[in-house]
């Protein structure tokens, strides 16, 4: 049913390598029309799969079928040009809501695969026949890659293909993102205007209050740091600049800072043991817009959002696993109304709802305050500290909340926890299971999408939860071979190229690239260069060791004796609050 593929194309060359999923095999093609023609007619009812071939190879392979110069084609892509050539088949996009930035290459890397860029030039204008081979063997494993990420991902795609069934949407609209889907499921529409979208609405920062809340109750000078945003708003002060302005607030002796995004607070370098309690707000946000009214204006029918909450509800109650499709329609409708580029566009909706999220979160630390100590808050829950004795009273105060609201919440019992910031912690639940964040992030199983430096991470939850000590993990794991948890993963970026310094002197790599700390004396650090008036100007790669190895072939077949275990067990010493 799926065909991976991808394209490699030259000035006179372009090269197609597809995958069978199901059995396995591998077709190649060089500059043969007719066999391609061919081969578009045996996949009729295939769906091809790529990686960034929504914006790449779909266009292409579009050109190639009408009968266009794919180098020119390419060359159009670069420039940014519009171009009309759309592929007449159903595909999916396997880069299609990852990471913003994540290349097919740096995936590679963090799954520890090979990642040595092909040599050949791409501007080459005549390949020898060595260089073809070269160029299928890059070109095959970037296939297999793609057909390994595309089976990591299979729970997003099947949820994709869920919701065009449920809600009876055309089989092509699984090409759109879950946002876009959403938009269709409840059948929005963006209005024109005469110059173009309407980008702006005029109305983005005429903002409501929840009828439910008791704004006295609150501190004074948070709510009239949201109405004074309203008034620079209507005395003309350009909204994208008045949605980033910050307040930074104290409640319940823990900083907070206040804005349009979520709230966010915590206890810095904390660490805890004991009668924790986590408090979270069910699907808070669609709850926010169903009682408020916040659901995009774009909806034509704003009433099916709520029935599917209902269901949603309802699904969950009885542990039906399609429930995840309704969440997913829900939560992504959010997201969605603050999109310029989505059907739902409907800004002053989204800054609504995360501007009343953020000051019934607060209400909720105010009434909990004389009962529990805040440890930290997020967007819809927080976690506080308590003394049994309290428990009862806490509950209430919970209870209460929940239904003055007219809000679903969870509370689950936390055994301990170590968070350096808002961003960085780990939590132990009373039943032993582990949630982390930023630099406690666990990697039991690598990760495609991120990779780097996970040794750190494990370590680190290690320490805090079990009492490891660091250089005990460091040495277990390397023992059992996690060495992909030692590379530290790199790019250029925006910088113009990268070098690696060896025997003194800073020889040329590739632009994605995999770093481990080495006990080879002839080896210095890696730097990213920027080229500037003609002058290279070399920027150390963050975090990067002193004694750098640079191995960009798989990480199995790297000798491990090289690695540097002493420089990983004193970093990760070092970052020990």
């Amino acid at each position: 049913m799926f065909t991976v593929y991808d394209i490699e194309v030259f000035p006179n060359d372009w090269m197609i390598v597809f995958l069978d999923t199901e059995t396995g095999d591998i077709e190649r093609i060089h500059n043969d029309k007719e066999a391609l023609m061919s081969k578009i007619q045996r996949l009729s009812s295939q769906i091809l799969v790529g990686y960034n071939n929504y914006f790449y190879d779909d266009i292409i392979l579009a050109g190639l079928i009408k009968g266009d110069g794919p180098y020119e084609l390419t060359q159009k892509i670069f420039r940014k040009e519009w171009i009309s050539h759309r592929l007449n088949m159903v595909t999916l996009d396997v880069m299609q809501e990852v990471r913003q930035g994540l290349s097919l290459k740096e995936a590679q890397a963090n799954m520890g695969m090979d990642i040595v860029e092909t040599p050949v030039d791409f501007e080459k204008e005549e390949l020898t026949p060595e260089e073809v081979e070269r160029v299928f063997q890059y070109c095959e494993n970037d296939v297999r890659t793609t057909a390994n990420l595309f089976q990591k991902r299979e729970a997003y795609f099947t949820s994709k293909f869920e919701i065009v069934d449920t809600f009876k949407l055309q089989v092509s609209a699984v090409k759109k993102t879950r946002a876009s889907l959403s938009a269709a499921v409840l059948k929005a529409k963006k209005p024109m205007k005469k110059n173009g979208w309407n980008a702006n609405p005029d109305d983005r920062l005429h903002l409501t209050f929840d009828k439910r809340l008791k704004l006295m109750e609150l501190p004074a000078e948070i709510v009239e740091f949201y109405k004074n945003i309203e008034m620079a708003f209507n005395h003309g002060e350009k909204p994208e600049v008045l949605e980033k302005e910050k307040l930074d607030v104290e409640i319940s002796g823990v900083p907070h800072t206040f804005g349009f995004g979520g709230l966010h607070g915590a206890r810095e370098n904390f660490k805890h043991e004991g009668d924790m309690l986590q408090i979270d707000v069910s699907s808070f946000y669609p709850a926010l817009m169903i009682n408020n009214g916040f659901i995009s204006r774009r909806a034509k029918s704003p009433e099916l959002f709520r029935q599917l909450y209902q269901d949603r509800l309802r699904l969950k109650g009885v542990k039906d696993p399609k429930q995840e499709v309704y969440k997913i329609v829900l939560n992504a409708t959010f997201g969605a109304s603050k999109n310029a580029f989505n059907d739902l566009y409907d800004p002053r909706q989204f800054n609504q709802t995360t501007m009343n999220g953020q000051l019934i979160m607060t209400h909720l630390l105010l009434l909990l305050q004389p009962f529990c100590e805040l440890i930290q808050s997020n967007t819809d829950g927080i976690i506080v500290s308590y003394d049994r004795e309290m428990r009862g009273m806490i509950d209430e105060v919970v209870k209460r909340f929940g239904v003055h609201y007219e809000l679903t919440l969870d509370v689950d019992e936390v055994a301990k926890i170590a968070q350096r910031d808002v961003n960085n912690y780990v939590v132990q639940f009373a039943d032993g299971s582990i949630k982390t964040k930023g630099c406690f992030r666990q990697h039991e199983d690598g990760d495609w999408e991120r990779n780097s430096f996970a040794i750190a991470d494990k370590a680190l939850t290690d320490f805090y939860m079990y009492g490891t000590p660091v250089q005990k993990t460091v040495i277990d794991s390397f023992k059992t071979g996690r060495l992909d948890l030692f590379q530290i993963v790199t790019k250029t970026g925006k910088f113009d190229g990268m070098v690696w310094e060896r025997n003194g002197q800073m020889e040329p790599i590739q632009k994605v690239n995999r770093l481990f700390a080495s006990t080879d004396r002839s080896s210095g650090s890696v730097y990213k260069v920027r080229n500037t008036s003609g002058t290279d100007k070399l920027h150390k790669v963050a975090g990067a060791p002193e004694k750098a190895l640079v191995w960009n072939e798989a990480i199995d077949a790297l000798n491990k004796r090289f690695i540097d275990l002493n420089w990983y067990v004193k970093t990760i010493q070092g970052m020990i609050f």
